[in-house]
């Protein structure tokens, strides 16, 4: 029930496709390169109670049907800092917008790290 594929080289937008694993109860994605924006087919994953999309490059809104994933306790979609034996890489998302008052759907929603983004 667990999908897991962090620290990967993948980039461009996330596919919506992954909507269809209704069964996931985790999805991690963090610290890859995905960008645009967190398909509205997410919203279907209504078992999922762990999504995690720190250090991304996404740069929307988050859409309406995000708030359709009634079994979702953690959500985390901040920035991360990953270091190197000659480096520091700060990898952070884009989110923007308003939190929609439809958040009081997510009734067992514990955890909603959104540091480093744009939201007001």
């Amino acid at each position: 029930n667990d999908l897991r594929f962090d620290f990967n080289l993948f980039s461009g937008p996330l596919p919506s496709e992954m909507g269809r694993l209704v069964h996931l109860t985790t999805l991690s994605l963090s610290n890859n390169s995905f960008t645009g924006a967190i398909p509205t087919h997410f919203g279907d994953l209504t078992n999922l109670e762990k999504l995690y999309l720190t250090g991304n490059k996404l740069n929307s809104s988050l859409p309406t049907e995000f708030y359709d994933m009634a079994s979702l306790s953690e959500f985390h979609c901040g920035g991360h800092q990953v270091s190197t034996e000659d480096r520091r890489v700060f990898l952070s998302n884009r989110l923007l917008g308003t939190i929609s008052t439809l958040i009081g759907r997510l009734t067992r929603l514990e955890v909603f790290e959104i540091a480093q983004n744009s939201f007001w």
